[in-house]
Formats: C-alpha cells, sequence, structure tokens
C-alpha cells in the first residue's frame, strides 16, 4: 500500500534578500532537479509535483512594527509521503541558502512553518 501524501507548499521569492537583484536561472533548474532526485514520483498518474512558473504577488514584515515589504514569488506544490516531510525541510534550508532568503514559508497540510538555515544545511 503507498504511503499517505501532505500537500507541502512553499514560496521562493524572485530577488535575493540581499541585494534585490533578481535570482540566477542556474538557481531556479538546481531547485527543480533537487525536487525531483529526493523526491521521484516513479509512477504513472496523478501530478505530485506543481512547479509554479506563474508569479505571486505578496508582503512580508522585515521586523515586527515595520511596513511590510511588497515582493513577488514562485509557488511549489508537492505531494510529499508523510515520512518525507523532513526531507523537504532539509531541501529548503539549502534553497534558502542558494536563494539569499533569511526564510522560506512552508505549509504542511495547512499548517504553516518557517524554514530557517543554519550556515551548516549548505546550498542546492
Amino acid at each position: 500500500m503507498d504511503e499517505r501524501r501532505v500537500q507541502c507548499e512553499f514560496f521562493i521569492p524572485i530577488v535575493r534578500d540581499s541585494d534585490k537583484k533578481p535570482q540566477q536561472p542556474v538557481a531556479w533548474n538546481l531547485l527543480v532537479n533537487e525536487i525531483r532526485r529526493v523526491f521521484p514520483a516513479g509512477h504513472t498518474g496523478p501530478e505530485t509535483f506543481y512547479r509554479g512558473d506563474a508569479l505571486v504577488p505578496g508582503e512580508y514584515e522585515q521586523s515586527p512594527g515595520t511596513p511590510p515589504v511588497a515582493d513577488t514569488s514562485r509557488r511549489y506544490i508537492l505531494a510529499v509521503p508523510e515520512s518525507k516531510v523532513n526531507d523537504l525541510r532539509l531541501l529548503l534550508k539549502m534553497a534558502a541558502h542558494t536563494f539569499d532568503q533569511k526564510a522560506i514559508y512552508l505549509s504542511v497540510a495547512g499548517r504553516v512553518e518557517f524554514v530557517t538555515p543554519a550556515e551548516e544545511d549548505g546550498y542546492l
């Protein structure tokens, strides 16, 4: 019997935190390749990975009490086996470094968390 899957959704801003310049195309390719490596579908049937090439507007606060900052992200949706959700968190920690982000918004089955990288988490 197949393991139960949960919907995981995350957003990657299209600009880097440090200099607000656009992400490099190679970074987007590395992300998709790593998602496919860590979460191979290995079957035909329903989609298990939605890659969001459409841009999604959003905003965030740099610190409490500061005005919101508008940003734009790519949205990704994955159907991940419950036992592999932590693998997605680890992947997103590396993605945070690669995409120069302080944190990445992740929703797992409707529960929101912010994945923040540590120096030792590496890059994609």
